[in-house]
C-alpha cells in the first residue's frame, strides 16, 4: 500500500493579505483620503478577522497612508494643498534629475509599449488602469538615472504621489488630457531632446495640480 505523501504548504500571512488589499483600495481611490475606516465593515469586506487588518493598519500608518488616532480610530491619509504642492515638487524635482542625468539610456526608453499602452481604451477611462501604467511609466522615467539610490528615495513619496493623482483624475477628461501630456513627453524622449523633455514633464505637472486644485 502506498504511503499518503503530506505536503506542508506554507499558510497565508493574513495581515500581509489585509495590507495588500487594503493599500489598493487606497492607491485606487476605493478608500478616499479622509475617510474614516471602520473596522468591522472591512472584516466583512475582505472576509478576515479584525486582528490581520488592525495589523495592516498599523504598517499602512507606518507608510504615511493611514491616520492613526487614539482609542484606535482609523482615516485615510488627508492631504491638504500645501502638503500635496511640496509632494509634487519634490516628485518634479527627482523626475528632471533622471531625465538630467539619463545620458546614452535615453535612447532606450521604451517609447512605442507606453505609447501603445496610452492608447489602449481601458487606460484612457479607466482610473484604476491608467494609475497602474502611469505609475510604471514614471519609475522608468526614474529608472533613467545612474543614481542607484534614487529609486529608494522616491519610493516613499510614490504612494503619496498616487493618493494626489487618483483625485486629480475626478476631474473631466483629466485622464485624456494626461495621456496626451505622456505622448509629448515621449516624443521628447524619442528624440533624445532632454531639455524638451523637462519642459513636458513641468507642463504634465502643472496640468496635474490645476486637476487636483479643481477636484
Amino acid at each position: 500500500m502506498a504511503e499518503k505523501r503530506t505536503t506542508n504548504r506554507p499558510r497565508p500571512n493574513l495581515g500581509e493579505i489585509a495590507y495588500l488589499e487594503i493599500k489598493e483600495m487606497i492607491l485606487t481611490g476605493e478608500l478616499e483620503q479622509g475617510q474614516r475606516i471602520v473596522l468591522d465593515d472591512l472584516s466583512q469586506k475582505l472576509n478576515l478577522s479584525v486582528t490581520p487588518i488592525r495589523d495592516a493598519l498599523h504598517k499602512l500608518g507606518q507608510e504615511d497612508l493611514v491616520t492613526i488616532r487614539p482609542r484606535t480610530s482609523h482615516t485615510v491619509v488627508h492631504i491638504d494643498k500645501k502638503d500635496a504642492d511640496d509632494i509634487l515638487d519634490l516628485r518634479l524635482m527627482l523626475e528632471v534629475y533622471a531625465l538630467q542625468g539619463a545620458g546614452e539610456r535615453l535612447a532606450d526608453f521604451p517609447v512605442e509599449k507606453y505609447r501603445k499602452l496610452f492608447a489602449k481604451p481601458a487606460v484612457s477611462q479607466k482610473n484604476k488602469d491608467f494609475v497602474r501604467v502611469d505609475r510604471q511609466f514614471h519609475n522608468d522615467i526614474l529608472a533613467l538615472s545612474p543614481n542607484q539610490r534614487l529609486p529608494r528615495l522616491y519610493g516613499y513619496l510614490q504612494n503619496l504621489i498616487q493618493v494626489i493623482s487618483v483625485r486629480a483624475l475626478k476631474v473631466q477628461g483629466r485622464i485624456s488630457a494626461a495621456n496626451q501630456e505622456h505622448l509629448a513627453l515621449l516624443n521628447a524622449i524619442e528624440k533624445q531632446d532632454v531639455s524638451a523633455a523637462i519642459d513636458e514633464l513641468n507642463r504634465h505637472f502643472n496640468e496635474m495640480r490645476s486637476a487636483l486644485f479643481q477636484a
